[in-house]
């Protein structure tokens, strides 16, 4: 009978523990339901109310994490709906690319295009033997002197194939690149044969990464992983399965130019396997070089889509360079900032302590702007740029495209235009919103040290509270 009577107790004890378990987990599970299922909507019966009730739900949400975020939520006729921190820097991530972008189509104009010049320094022979060298004048075009992009293998096919309608089939020369374009005018050397490579850290996908591209990369430790889909994909030493992204070390059209000369290797047209380079205009002599073709990239307004809805922060940089190139004579990041700055300080009236600027795409932790700064960029595109629907059409829409293409669930989310920034311990967002009523709103939020997690549904709830009003 003691026996049972302790065992009964024992029994008892487990269930009542169990019981209370359960009590708790359920209790728990009911608030955070609750927590998730928190109502979005506005109740107010005007407008007023509805932009007085959304702020106030706004303030709430920041109540405990003043010092991690800048916010600035402004209609369209310049109400300031909320502000938090709006004037103090913060580092932007690729916010930092609305700068850029908008800039480069003010400046630039939607219907620039890169050109990649084609020039020989011989004669052809009515047999299509080219006596000299196939000259190829680089470009900042990032198309060409991106890297892991399967598109450049298409695009020297098509060269090659105007190389024989221009009544070439075999060169005796050599194939060179030059490459002064990044340099400009401005650089005199003690030797006029002296070539300085171009090596550019910036941020490569591995999806189309091949072992010869790593190497040249210098990505020197990688391994193939095998996919849930049963293919395979090349990626760093110690990277996660689902990475796509790594720094490297790229020379700007070095690729390019290994992918001409092994093709024209492939068709017998070239005996030498190597690639001359020249990098300085000063050191040039084109007075004997003859204009052969010239390869045309897509127009910039298809460009900038690629740059905002995507993020992609080589072509954001490669845009920065280009700047300094068309105006400042040297395709540097240094001399795009110099028209960058000037832009922001004369076009948008920004104050120099407003920003601080080292790349065009925002990677940089260095790279500081305040949310207020944001706004007044994208308020000036849609007020005084005559490009504006471009640049708006180049950001990323909720729940379609882009980095947006899976946050804010909601049934008025395609009326965001928006792009997204993340490096560590940054996570922004900043864009356009037109509301329920048709209220037009520009916002910039921005969180450095939030927790990437929570900056993320913050930024969705705040979006969704605007688009109620």
């Amino acid at each position: 009978m003691h026996c049972l009577l302790r065992l009964n107790s024992n029994t008892f004890l487990t269930l009542s523990l169990f019981l209370s378990f359960f009590a708790t987990s359920t209790l728990l599970g009911f608030a955070e339901k609750k927590r998730k299922s928190e109502s979005i909507t506005l109740s107010g019966s005007t407008e007023v109310e509805r932009l007085n009730e959304c702020a106030e739900k706004i303030a709430r949400t920041f109540r405990s994490r003043q010092h991690a975020f800048g916010v600035l939520i402004q209609t369209a006729s310049g109400k300031i709906l909320y502000e938090l921190n709006s004037n103090r820097l913060f580092k932007p991530a690729s916010n930092l690319k609305l700068i850029t972008s908008a800039v480069a189509i003010e400046k630039l104009k939607p219907d620039f295009r890169y050109r990649t010049e084609f020039y020989i320094d011989g004669d052809i022979t009515p047999d299509g033997v080219l006596h000299g060298n196939l000259i190829v004048s680089g470009s900042p075009d990032p198309i060409l002197s991106g890297f892991f992009d399967q598109r450049i293998n298409d695009i020297v096919h098509s060269w090659i194939d105007t190389l024989h309608a221009r009544g070439i089939s075999a060169i005796l020369g050599d194939l060179i690149l030059d490459n002064s374009y990044y340099f400009g005018n401005h650089v005199a050397l003690a030797e006029q044969d002296s070539y300085k490579p171009l090596e550019f850290l910036t941020v490569a996908s591995f999806r189309n990464a091949d072992e010869k591209q790593l190497s040249k990369a210098k990505v020197r430790r990688y391994r193939t992983i095998k996919l849930k889909n049963g293919k395979t994909k090349k990626v760093a030493y110690r990277y996660r399965r689902r990475a796509r992204l790594r720094k490297v070390t790229v020379e700007p059209n070095a690729y390019m130019m290994e992918v001409l000369m092994t093709e024209l290797q492939k068709r017998h047209m070239i005996v030498h396997d190597e690639v001359k380079k020249i990098a300085y205009s000063l050191t040039l002599d084109r007075t004997k070089w003859k204009h052969l073709y010239t390869h045309f990239s897509p127009p910039l307004e298809e460009l900038l889509k690629i740059i905002n809805k995507h993020s992609d922060n080589f072509y954001a940089d490669q845009l920065l360079r280009t700047l300094g190139g068309e105006f400042r004579g040297e395709g540097s990041i240094e001399k795009g900032i110099d028209v960058v700055r000037e832009f922001l300080i004369y076009n948008v009236y920004a104050r120099p302590d407003e920003f601080q600027l080292v790349d065009g795409s925002g990677l940089s932790h260095d790279n500081l702007v305040t949310p207020e700064l944001l706004v007044r960029v994208m308020h000036y595109m849609r007020s005084r740029s005559e490009h504006f629907q471009a640049y708006y059409e180049s950001l990323s829409i909720p729940t379609v495209d882009g980095t947006l293409g899976g946050r804010i669930r909601h049934e008025l989310a395609t009326n965001i235009r928006a792009k997204t920034g993340s490096i560590s311990g940054v996570i922004s967002l900043s864009g356009y919103l037109t509301s329920r009523s048709g209220q037009q709103i520009y916002f910039s939020i921005i969180g450095n040290n939030a927790g990437k997690r929570r900056a993320k549904a913050i930024e969705d709830k705040i979006c969704k509270y605007l688009l109620e009003i």
